[in-house]
């Protein structure tokens, strides 16, 4: 498990030079023709090792799950323990095959899997979920003698699939792999071994960098999923294949050097637990303030960044924000001054609640025991800019007690 980038080669669709993507990106900008493009796919982006040009015929891809993101824990000792989770898992039941890439996705460059390849790639036969719990059967538990030695809740949250092909071929009933040209083991394979083919026809799909609205440039970094049009002042998120208008609002803030971080504004249901109003807040987290009455019909909104961040961070800062819940006012007819790029999706935001619920929780002896059976539904996010002024090396707001280190940020780039 590592965390290094990938190097996907591509080409541009408008003039056709070679340019260099990291597994990330998703907005970027031609060195050459200087078009503006996104980078989207209906499911999961799907990728492959190419073999060397001096290869032999017969080569065939071998698919394998792609896993990267945060993995939770809510363990015995009644800690949150946060672990990055970057991984790579056969996508098959065949043992001939190893079963992860190691280090060859970060080591060698790669290229996007479409119908235009021609190559042959084997259809995946161990589904996402099945390779996904293996891979979690590894991770270690942390646990005390006196406590159960299963946690109480375990999640993921993060770029949940993709696929990456590696080329193979057969000779004399051997499995050679493709790319050092060495046989994978002295065992033969039986006689009806075979492969299901499959057409990789769900192509990537690349969309103008531009306001569906007014046709002016979009605003975002190389990762982004969301983008901001200053020319008619509207933001626009990457979904699927296209791109969807969401709403936003600015809360008021600092003057001078500012940057504006975004957040998900999320309202949800529960079952499982009374958590509806800022008064059940309150009272869940055992904050030292006197709850009023207007508080116990005042909606609760979870606050969860926008952009990524280690998952530690990502906890502090969510807990932070919610619990001073800011109002959902705007400025009029304001747009972000420096608004950081948009890297961290809606629903992985809505995925991290009841994460952030069990560090709010006080009497976790007495609630941990019932995450399991806690479920959350969504009912509600807008996107929300706060504007943090810069002190040195960090993001400063001091209504909300909140503080983000800039080189935090830098390092969440690369996650």
């Amino acid at each position: 498990m590592n965390s290094s980038p990938w190097t996907i080669e591509h080409r541009c669709t408008q003039c056709g030079a070679p340019i260099n993507l990291g597994e990330t990106d998703r907005f970027f900008v031609c060195p050459f023709c200087r078009v503006q493009m996104c980078l989207t796919t209906t499911d999961y982006f799907r990728y492959y090792l190419p073999a060397p040009d001096t290869a032999v015929p017969g080569i065939f891809y071998m698919p394998y799950w792609r896993i990267k993101g945060m993995a939770f824990s809510c363990d015995g000792d009644y800690e949150v323990r946060q672990s990055l989770l970057d991984a790579t898992h056969r996508a098959s039941d065949h043992p001939f095959f190893p079963e992860s890439l190691g280090l060859r996705p970060q080591t060698l460059k790669l290229r996007f899997a479409t119908a235009e390849t021609g190559a042959d790639f084997v259809k995946p036969s161990m589904a996402f979920d099945a390779a996904f719990s293996e891979i979690q059967e590894g991770l270690p538990l942390y646990t005390r003698a006196d406590q159960p030695t299963s946690p109480f809740y375990r999640t993921f949250i993060g770029e949940k699939a993709s696929l990456v092909y590696a080329p193979f071929y057969i000779r004399k009933d051997v499995v050679f792999d493709a790319i050092l040209d060495e046989p994978l083991r002295s065992t033969r394979l039986a006689g009806d071994f075979s492969l299901s083919r499959e057409t990789v026809d769900r192509a990537v799909k690349v969309l103008p960098a531009l306001c569906p609205d007014c046709g002016a440039d979009l605003e975002g970094g190389r990762e982004s999923i969301g983008f901001f049009c200053t020319n008619c002042n509207s933001c626009w998120y990457l979904t699927g294949d296209k791109l969807e208008r969401i709403p936003f609002f600015i809360m008021p803030g600092t003057n001078g050097d500012s940057a504006h971080l975004p957040f998900w504004c999320i309202k949800a249901r529960f079952q499982g637990i009374v958590l509806e109003s800022f008064a059940d807040l309150v009272k869940l987290a055992n904050l030292p303030r006197v709850i009023k009455k207007e508080w116990e019909s005042r909606p609760l909104f979870f606050w969860v960044p926008a952009f990524k961040v280690n998952a530690g961070l990502l906890l502090r800062i969510s807990r932070t924000v919610t619990i001073n819940q800011p109002r959902n006012t705007a400025e009029a007819g304001a747009s972000p001054a420096l608004p950081y790029p948009i890297t961290f999706p809606v629903h992985e935001a809505a995925e991290s609640i009841k994460v952030i619920i069990a560090t709010l929780m006080t009497m976790k002896k007495k609630l941990w025991p019932i995450l399991k059976d806690v479920s959350i539904f969504p009912v509600e996010s807008r996107l929300a800019y706060i504007p943090l002024k810069r002190q040195g090396h960090d993001l400063i707001h001091s209504p909300l007690q909140l503080s983000v280190s800039v080189n935090s940020l830098k390092y969440g780039e690369h996650l």
